[in-house]
């Protein structure tokens, strides 16, 4: 395969490469998954520059979310025709545009039923097939956005990025899918199947686990309710109810990650603290590990937060969020997991 070939290969694949080849193949795949990891991130910084130079800092934001969909929009589609794609995709970037002007402005049971409904239709639009990931894609945009809001003119600035952000997606979704699931429509996506239907018991779950966390952090007030979203997000993507051992890896990986970052403060001078987050974004591109993603994850985070709140302030507050989150969706889990097992215990008793 050419180098061109092989940098459109996931990560995941170039390191199984690696570790199957040996000599001078194995030192050029090495070299491609490190081109592969540079170009990638340099056009993420190209990308959402762009957004934030041309409509202010706050749709930054929008930059960042839609980066990710441009990037999941090349190889995966909604599962229905691109007709119905294309409007499904301009309603989730409105909704989450609205969302996030409304939301700070609805005491907090409201701001749940909206982050419920928004976030579930959202999955259904998206997630039917949830193993390919857009679940995690789209309710991080969502969630990334809505919890950094607006108001005034950057409610105006933040709708032109979403038109920009609609139509750059929008191409890249006709391009790479006006081709596939021609006869399927998409009220067969939205049909409820019952909660017998797996994948609607999982994007229910995730929704709910969410808009929950959010809503819990608007009340606590601590400027990041985003981060208890985040967390709450990453324990219940995984389409399974084993979600204690990846809790543990997520929690121990923000604490560490957030003590990392506290003591690098201390270790280099003021003018290197901006190559952190780059840095730990292009190692982030290299590693398969949640544990080690968990832990890189929050240089980028903390970056920002620690000129709202201090250095040490920001490290305990992550930790702190991400801990309340957690545990969401933990109890979450498992309190759904049992009413389901009860719901089929009285459906279908022993004769």
């Amino acid at each position: 395969m050419s180098t061109y070939a092989l940098m459109q290969l996931s990560p995941g694949v170039l390191r199984q490469k690696i570790t199957a080849t040996t000599g001078r193949s194995k030192w050029h795949l090495i070299g491609v998954l490190l081109l592969r990891d540079t170009a990638l991130l340099s056009f993420a910084i190209l990308y959402i520059a762009s957004f934030s130079y041309l409509f202010g800092q706050a749709s930054g934001y929008v930059g960042v979310a839609t980066f990710c969909m441009l990037l999941s929009l090349r190889f995966v589609g909604y599962g229905y025709n691109v007709q119905a794609s294309l409007g499904a995709l301009f309603g989730i970037l409105g909704l989450t545009w609205l969302d996030s002007w409304l939301l700070p402005l609805l005491p907090p049971l409201f701001a749940l039923v909206v982050n419920f409904s928004s976030l579930l239709l959202i999955l259904r639009l998206t997630s039917d097939t949830p193993i390919l990931g857009n679940g995690g894609v789209y309710t991080f945009g969502y969630v990334l956005v809505t919890g950094m809001p607006v108001t005034g003119s950057a409610v105006v600035n933040r709708g032109w990025a979403y038109l920009m952000a609609f139509a750059i997606c929008g191409w890249a979704l006709w391009r790479h899918h006006r081709t596939k699931d021609t006869d399927i429509k998409l009220w067969w996506v939205l049909k409820i199947r019952g909660w017998h239907d797996k994948t609607f018991r999982w994007q229910f779950r995730l929704a709910l686990g969410v808009a929950i966390a959010l809503s819990l952090g608007q009340w606590l007030g601590n400027g990041r309710a985003m981060w208890l979203g985040f967390a709450c997000m990453s324990i219940l993507l995984p389409q399974t109810n084993l979600v204690r051992g990846r809790a543990m890896l997520r929690f121990s990986g923000v604490v560490v990650g957030s003590l990392l970052f506290t003591i690098l403060l201390q270790l280099i001078p003021a003018t290197g603290y901006f190559l952190l987050a780059p840095l730990a974004g292009f190692i982030l591109g290299l590693t398969p590990s949640y544990f080690w993603a968990s832990v890189l994850n929050c240089f980028g985070a903390l970056s920002i937060a620690r000129v709202l709140f201090g250095n040490f302030p920001a490290a305990a507050l992550r930790i702190f969020n991400n801990g309340i989150g957690i545990l969401i969706a933990v109890v979450l889990a498992k309190l759904l997991d049992w009413l389901w097992q009860n719901y089929q215990q009285s459906s279908n008793p022993a004769i």
